[in-house]
């Protein structure tokens, strides 16, 4: 079944994708297209979220194994294909391309078809105009003044040495006790 999203941008109402995809392509050849029309460094961490009608979200498919909680495992997008998640026209994904500034592309299933393309899958049908870009640093820059480690009275750290450590302190345990 082929399938068309549409994506867009909060942060720019003029900017939008479509994009046609074959359900049996996975997740990773989503991220892989959009990355490549976008121009973003595909290294970079990414993520969907299937969502509710209101955006919410429900289920991350991760660009990586985060392994983060092994009671819910979240599926890694090279290993899961679109159909098995999207089943329905108007369903909603939110795909984090910037984890450090939390921001974030919106799709939407618009059209389904059970025709076969005849092009190859995925690819960008339509396009206007310029992507969010990838790292918004300036935001970054803006939240360091919050964090201890990049003011001034922290650069004797560099000083530190192991004989410097109290290793008289009491043992707490290992992380995991807590």
């Amino acid at each position: 079944m082929i399938l068309l999203f549409r994506i867009i941008s909060d942060e720019d109402q003029e900017f939008f994708r479509d994009l046609v995809i074959d359900g049996s392509d996975t997740f990773l050849d989503f991220h892989q297209v959009l990355q490549a029309n976008l121009g973003y460094d595909p290294a970079l961490l990414a993520s969907f979220f299937i969502t509710s009608e209101k955006w919410e979200k429900q289920k991350e498919i991760t660009l990586i194994d985060m392994m983060t909680d092994q009671e819910e495992v979240s599926p890694i997008m090279g290993e899961v294909t679109l159909e098995e998640y999207i089943t329905e026209v108007n369903q909603r994904m939110i795909y984090v391309f910037d984890f450090f500034s939390e921001r974030a592309l919106f799709m939407e299933l618009i059209e389904t078809s059970d025709q076969v393309s005849p092009r190859q899958t995925p690819f960008i049908a339509d396009e206007k105009g310029d992507p969010p870009i990838q790292l918004a640093l300036d935001r970054l820059a803006d939240e360091s003044d919050s964090f201890p480690y990049f003011d001034d009275a922290y650069d004797h750290m560099d000083d530190l040495r192991l004989d410097d450590l109290d290793l008289d302190l009491p043992d707490l345990g290992n992380p995991e006790d807590f």
